[in-house]
């Protein structure tokens, strides 16, 4: 059952901008998200169980300054050069009573690094989806993999996520292996396919290893499993749940042009997203990457949490979904 109101449309007051009429009681709603996402139709006409108005304001991590004090933040929105509302395209200020992240606190260079706006909603705590602690703790690859070797010690084969070895310095001398190749290096936290190699052989392994020894960062290595079928993909909102399946021909499955379909969800697949989702405090949002390989045997790979994208077919429905939890969330706070 919807935790929200929706006001008959003859009633229906515009709640989608930063604006509403004065005497009106306001929410007020900070969504991180990409441009071209149209949060403001997906919110509108929508309110609090105590009947407060639902106004949102939408930018990117990128836009914002963030002023914080206990419990409350103002946060100053810089002008979107593609606004899809009028107010998108001036300068803003916002009082946030809750906040949904919906985009990666961390582009691939350390210029898009914005960490500082994530550390001044912290401080103000507020609520959150995800909850900001578990933004913060799915930041680092070393500390999400480190909750998932816990799941597989804990679950055994219930919860097959792929054996890796951490390097916290990537230079030859720490790098001292002879692994079974071959091999899939990750450097660092990159996402979506960046900072990451496979090696067949040793040769093109040690040459890799005086390149890494130019940087600073942390180094993971897995065995790359060479006979997948498919891609799995299994997502989490609340408490609803998709699977899907992708075939793409590219060893990084998320490169390339790949055939991608929603799939049943079985109960193995539940199992690992409810597992997952209780990492961290609770992690409402997130996704499970696995393989199928052809003799029937799955690995799971990583988990992503908030920022997880939504499959085009369904992506409407899904922010939906989005909305519903968040403001589930909302009403049982009593905000």
């Amino acid at each position: 059952m919807k935790k929200f109101v929706k006001k008959e449309e003859k009633e229906q007051t515009v709640v989608t901008t930063e604006t509403p009429p004065k005497n009106t009681p306001k929410f007020n709603i900070l969504i991180i998200d990409s441009d071209d996402k149209d949060w403001y139709k997906i919110f509108e006409g929508c309110e609090t169980k105590s009947g407060k108005t639902i106004q949102i304001a939408k930018c990117r991590w990128e836009s914002i300054i963030v002023r914080s004090e206990r419990g409350k933040a103002i946060v100053y929105i810089k002008p979107n050069e593609k606004p899809l509302r009028p107010e998108e395209g001036r300068d803003r200020q916002f009082s946030p009573d809750f906040v949904l992240v919906r985009k990666l606190v961390r582009g691939l260079t350390k210029h898009e690094d914005y960490s500082n706006a994530l550390y001044g909603l912290l401080f103000a705590g507020l609520p959150a989806v995800n909850s900001l602690t578990g933004v913060h703790m799915c930041l680092e690859r070393p500390v999400v993999n480190g909750a998932l070797n816990e799941l597989h010690k804990k679950h055994g084969k219930a919860f097959p996520f792929i054996e890796q070895t951490y390097f916290s310095h990537a230079t030859p001398q720490s790098m001292l292996f002879t692994p079974s190749l071959p091999v899939v290096v990750k450097i660092g936290y990159a996402e979506a396919g960046y900072g990451k190699m496979k090696f067949e052989n040793q040769g093109d392994l040690n040459d890799f290893k005086g390149v890494l020894a130019l940087h600073h960062d942390y180094v993971t290595v897995e065995g790359y499993v060479e006979n997948r079928e498919y891609d799995l993909r299994i997502q989490k909102i609340g408490k609803h749940y998709r699977a899907y399946k992708r075939v793409n021909p590219n060893w990084k499955g998320n490169v390339g042009t790949s055939f991608v379909e929603e799939i049943p969800m079985n109960d193995t697949y539940l199992f690992w997203a409810e597992e997952c989702g209780k990492l961290f405090g609770g992690l409402d949002i997130l996704t499970v990457d696995a393989i199928h390989t052809t003799d029937g045997k799955d690995y799971i790979l990583e988990i992503n949490d908030t920022a997880s994208g939504l499959w085009g077919k369904n992506e409407i429905e899904d922010m939906e979904h989005i909305r519903d939890l968040c403001l589930e969330r909302i009403n049982s706070l009593n905000l």
